[in-house]
């Protein structure tokens, strides 16, 4: 076994020696996109396995699944493809296979000794949940919001059965030890025993109140237990499909539950705080472990031998408890912030936990020490800023602010404290720096660079020294959470944005100077001219303000976009300003600040448009979305240069080095990449132009449908080449839409992206193009072709879907359906029925807004803007005539 690890390292390590320099900091190069030079974090945890051999650990991240040896817990490959965040991911019993499933609706199956993809398992049309391999390894299983479970020949690749019953999202599916059912939990409250052979439904296991959120067999296979969002447990007679023993005692919602080697012991975690150990055969309560700090218990995982249970908590410990006496052996600290995650190597000897301070600890279980910490995993990076002289990179994360040394990727200073976000604009990341109670949402560089500025949602300004991570002063004067924070060139005075109003402070002595008032909704940025005479500020209230800095008097106000912004920014030569919109508006506008009229509108994002920057020389804009792309746009004539793709989330900030050489872009990712800015060698051909008239538009689009089903290596509707056309070579051309360049490659555009209403403006256009064209026989085939995609793609009903993430903190999605075009809002409720929050989206078309981008977006505030409390809620969608109403939790 030995040498089958060292083996395995070689041959994962041999093609990146090749190309990466030999530093500490090598993986920062791996599997970058085309265009970027490094990657800064390693992006989110989701989920993190042992290989069977225990000699290497899988995690689950934002970006992709990174593998790490376990004898040095050095990173040895980064396994790169999905387009989306990875939540799950497990080993074949054989260990040479790893499952990932992704939220880009897709399962991967890679080969462990070379890190090669040898499957991608399509089929899913929403985020898949859970992989699980049978016990031979032959099979794996995938739950899916989408409702159904797929079974796949992991040698083919293949589906063998997509298994469908549920009304609502699967959370959770496990084999039997002897790999012929096959157990599912659902959203719907329900369990479902399944034939592996023939794919059909044995029985349905019904009586729990809420969603089942965990499902596991005996090791013996009679036995099935379950957890669900109500405070009970059940254990059920798998032969007979009944119920064996209701379980009782727990007070609150039952998150995890496990079995015991030998079978003889279920243990669960609960929100009550609390681990309970029961007695399988009686259904009583062996042990009532008590010590968590009064607060919820996420996670529980037996030892190989049974003799210990370890549990990580919302308390941000690790707890190892005695089997046998239900006494805590060891009380695991070092992390700050919620453990969410607890794994234990094959031979018991390690305890891997992950928490969502972003970091990985490895624990000693015998003594409970801790032998090492894996760094760099971030999430959600919203604010991203070089210092002055572009030496030092600040990234703005969820438990910390990083200091980065631009030329060698180090880490110079990780500044932590704060217990929330530290993000830009209106999206929220814990920050780092000590202080602070609530979310930080903005982070600055005086203009010395000795200075680093953070605004928080517990309504205070900190400056800090930036050589010691100290604070120096702390502004209050705020009534509501600051939004954006910005010195002014000169450093003398600091813009800070809140809830409607904005404050102007005299840096030397804290003191307020203006107070500058007039906006009725959030501000979500301000930002000051290269002068400093003028001040910006754009506002949910659709407006944008510029203010005299002297007096704090308004000079303009500008209107144009048609719902709420989120960034503006000052050209060089202070002559315009730019200014993104959000998901209602998505574009870009360029306005004459002498007049306060539009110079002209940049359309291309399909999203919000979260940042927007001018490069040094003010020729270049280049924007954020959560389209998750960044485009740059020539400031003269207005058109898209490029559009840089590779982040796996929403862009939530965009900033050029003061040399203008380089880009740097943090995301939801959890990432931050700098991307190279030269000007390529070539213009490459444009590849999705079918009928070479030199632009991508319908009459191409409609070709490629009209080539439907036709192979080989000349066909130009292959825009791919990947031999046959079909769907991706459609949504292939129908993004590069105006363009004349290639099209983006099939790893950046995610068809799960496709909608009914794309393609039925799509058609609206190919009927209008046809008149005119002398290819009208393919057109009108292409037609048909689009006229079946959209019939297939619009819901037979309307529908109100889950939330996801749920629970959540701080923001959730709300998922619908429509099978007509309807007013639609959402009214989210207190469970005493009070209103929270009213999202009026609008007049929309018929078809699915379940995906990020389309689905309705609340981010746990209420009307007047303040973040709400932990508990129950409820949400209603009104759609025409139709009304649902759903339940959601938000965990603090």
């Amino acid at each position: 076994m030995k040498t089958l690890t060292l083996l395995t390292l070689t041959l994962l390590l041999t093609p990146m020696l090749a190309l990466i320099p030999a530093t500490a900091q090598e993986h920062q190069r791996w599997e970058l996109p085309e265009g970027a030079t490094r990657r800064l974090g390693k992006g989110g945890i989701h989920d993190m396995a042992y290989s069977p051999d225990g000699t290497l650990l899988a995690v689950a991240s934002d970006i992709g699944v990174w593998l790490y040896d376990t004898a040095t817990y050095q990173e040895v490959a980064l396994l790169s493809g999905h387009t989306e965040v990875v939540w799950r991911v497990v080993f074949s019993p054989d260990g040479r296979t790893l499952a990932s499933g992704s939220y880009d609706d897709t399962v991967r199956l890679w080969d462990v000794a070379t890190g090669e993809t040898r499957h991608t398992l399509t089929g899913h049309t929403l985020d898949v949940t859970s992989v699980v391999f049978s016990p031979d390894g032959r099979t794996l299983a995938s739950g899916s919001w989408d409702k159904t479970i797929r079974l796949w020949d992991v040698a083919a690749g293949e589906t063998r059965h997509t298994l469908t019953g549920h009304t609502d999202w699967v959370g959770s599916v496990v084999f039997s030890p002897d790999g012929r059912t096959l157990a599912s939990g659902s959203e719907d409250t329900t369990i479902r025993l399944w034939d592996v052979a023939t794919g059909t439904t044995l029985t349905t296991l019904t009586g729990h109140t809420a969603g089942v959120t965990s499902v596991v067999f005996s090791p013996d296979g009679r036995t099935l237990a379950s957890g669900n969002l109500d405070t009970t447990l059940r254990l059920w007679d798998v032969a007979a499909g009944e119920t064996r023993h209701t379980l009782t005692g727990h007070t609150s919602f039952v998150h995890s539950v496990v079995f015991s080697p030998d079978g003889r012991t279920l243990a669960s975690g609960s929100y009550d705080d609390t681990v309970r150990l029961w007695d399988v055969a009686t259904g009583e309560t062996r042990h009532t472990l008590t010590g968590h700090m009064d607060i919820i218990v996420d996670s529980v995982v037996f030892s190989p031998d049974g003799k210990t249970l370890a549990s990580g908590s919302w308390d941000y410990t690790i707890r190892l408890w005695d089997i046998a006496t239900g006494k805590i052996r060891h009380t695991l600290t070092g992390h700050t912030d919620i453990v969410d995650s607890v794994v234990f190597s094959p031979d018991g000897s390690t305890l891997a936990s992950g928490s969502e301070d972003y970091t990985i600890l490895l624990w000693d279980v015998a003594t409970g020490e801790r032998l090492t910490t894996l760094t760099e995993h971030m999430f959600d990076v919203s604010s991203v800023v070089f210092s002055p002289d572009g030496s030092t990179l600040a990234s703005g994360g969820y438990v910390e602010i990083r200091l980065w040394d631009v030329a060698t990727g180090e880490i110079r200073q990780t500044l932590t404290g704060h217990t929330y976000w530290v993000n830009s604009d209106l999206y929220w990341v814990n920050s780092d720096l000590s202080g602070h109670t609530l979310v930080v949402n903005s982070v600055a560089f005086s203009p010395d660079g000795r200075t680093l500025a953070s605004g928080s949602e517990d309504t205070t300004i900190r400056l800090w020294d930036v050589a010691t991570g100290t604070t120096l002063t702390t502004l209050t004067g705020h009534t509501a959470g600051v939004t954006s924070v910005v010195f002014s060139p000169d450093g003398s005075t600091l813009a800070s944005g809140g809830y409607v109003e904005i404050r102007l402070w005299d840096v030397a002595t804290g003191e307020i100077r203006h107070t500058l008032t007039g906006h009725t909704d959030i501000v979500t940025s301000v930002v000051f001219s290269p002068d400093g005479s003028t001040l910006a500020s754009g506002s949910l209230d659709t407006t944008i303000r510029l203010w005299d800095v002297a007096t704090g008097e308004i000079r303009q106000t500008l209107t144009g976009h048609t719902a709420g912004v989120w960034s503006v920014v000052f050209s060089p030569d202070r002559r315009t300003l730019a200014s993104g919109g959000n998901s209602y508006d998505a574009t870009i506008r360029l306005w004459d600040v002498a007049t306060g009229t539009t110079l002209t509108t940049l359309t291309g994002h399909t999203a919000g448009v979260t940042s927007v920057v001018f490069s040094p020389d003010g020729r270049t804009l280049a924007s954020g979305s959560e389209d998750y792309t960044i485009r740059l746009w020539d400031t003269t004539t207005g058109d898209r240069l490029t559009t840089l793709t590779g982040h796996t989330f929403v862009v939530r900030s965009v900033v050029f080095s003061p040399d203008g050489s380089t880009l740097a872009s943090g995301s939801g990712d959890g990432t931050v990449l700098l991307w190279n800015l030269a000007p390529p060698a070539t213009t490459p051909e444009p590849v999705a132009d079918i009928n070479g008239d030199g632009v991508v538009n319908i009459q191409d689009l409609t070709l490629v449908a009209a080539q439907f089903g036709q192979t080989g290596e000349d066909t130009p509707a292959d825009v791919n080449g990947d031999g046959v056309v079909d769907i991706k070579d459609l949504v292939l051309v129908a993004a590069a839409f105006g363009e004349g360049a290639a099209a983006p490659s099939a790893r950046a555009v995610s068809l799960a992206r496709l909608t009914a209403s794309d393609v039925e403006g799509w058609l609206i256009k190919a009927r209008e193009s046809i008149r005119s064209s002398p290819d009208l026989p393919k057109l009108q085939r292409g037609i048909a072709v689009l006229e079946q995609l959209l019939a297939s793609l619009m819901p037979q009903e309307t529908a109100l879907l889950a939330n996801y993430p749920n629970p959540f903190n701080p923001e959730t999605w709300i998922p619908y359906q429509l099978a007509n075009p309807a007013e639609v809002t959402v009214t989210i409720y207190a469970a005493n029925g009070a209103v929270v929050r009213t999202l009026d989206l609008g007049h929309q078309r018929a078809g699915s807004y379940a995906s990020r981008h389309r689905a309705a977006y609340w981010d746990g505030r209420n009307a007047q803007g303040e973040p709400v409390a932990s508990g129950i809620y409820f949400y209603t969608l009104q759609a025409g005539d139709f009304t649902a109403t759903r339940k959601m939790l938000i965990r603090k």
